[in-house]
């Protein structure tokens, strides 16, 4: 029998209380959250949801995250 439409999420989130949240990243003074729309695959979309629900983040978090360690790595001249 199905778990329903949330009952993974429950339990992934569950999971994720019992162990140490990640270190938030520092915020900068100069950094103002700005408005951004993309797209996603819907597997994607699905697996970001289910990986921030573990850490007991917000999804954009876990975007921005992932977008500074991609610029910082194949950009370093963008700071």
């Amino acid at each position: 029998m199905s778990k329903g439409r949330f009952g993974v999420l429950k339990d992934v989130k569950a999971q994720a209380q019992q162990q140490e949240p990640p270190a938030p990243m520092p915020a900068r003074e100069a950094d103002k959250q700005q408005p951004f729309s993309s797209t996603l695959s819907g597997d994607l979309k699905r697996r970001l949801k289910m990986g921030a629900a573990a850490e007991g983040r917000k999804q954009y978090l876990v975007l921005e995250q992932a977008l500074e360690e991609y610029l910082s790595r194949h950009h370093p001249e963008l700071k």
